[in-house]
Parts: C-alpha cells; structure tokens; sequence
C-alpha cells in the first residue's frame, strides 16, 4: 500500500515541479486575507485572527512567491550555462 500511496504523490510532485511554491505562497497570502477579513468583519462566519498574524500570512507568501521566483531562474541559467 505504502508503495502506491508513494507511487501516486511522487508522480503528482514531479508534475508540479516549479509550481509548488508558487501555489504554497499563493495559499500563505489567501489565508492572510481570510484571517484580516474575519478580523474586520466578525458576522460573517470566517475564523478570527488578529492583524500582526495576519499580515505575517501575507508577508511570508510574498517571501516564498520571491524566493521561488528567484530559484526558478537560477534552475534556468543552470541549465542553459
């Protein structure tokens, strides 16, 4: 089974390679945005967060989205040089 289950994430990892940071700092930012709109707007029906926690979320997939960014282009000069 556990032969499968490696089979099948492995193979799922491999097609999005290059896009895993990408989608990882585009959900850190989303969950940002949830936690300041349930902050502000408590009625409706999104967890509460505070702001600093928040704009933590949003910072941090800024970062991975700049950080990924940077190693997609590294990868490219790797292999064209």
């Amino acid at each position: 089974m556990k032969f499968i289950i490696d089979l099948v994430f492995g193979k799922l990892a491999r097609s999005l390679d290059g896009y895993k940071t990408t989608i990882g700092g585009i959900g850190l930012i989303m969950v940002g945005i949830t936690g300041l709109i349930g902050h502000y707007w408590p009625d409706v029906g999104l967890p509460d967060m505070d702001v600093e926690t928040s704009l933590g979320y949003v910072a941090g997939g800024f970062t991975a989205l700049g950080l990924g960014g940077k190693l997609e282009k590294a990868r490219a000069s790797d292999k064209t040089g």
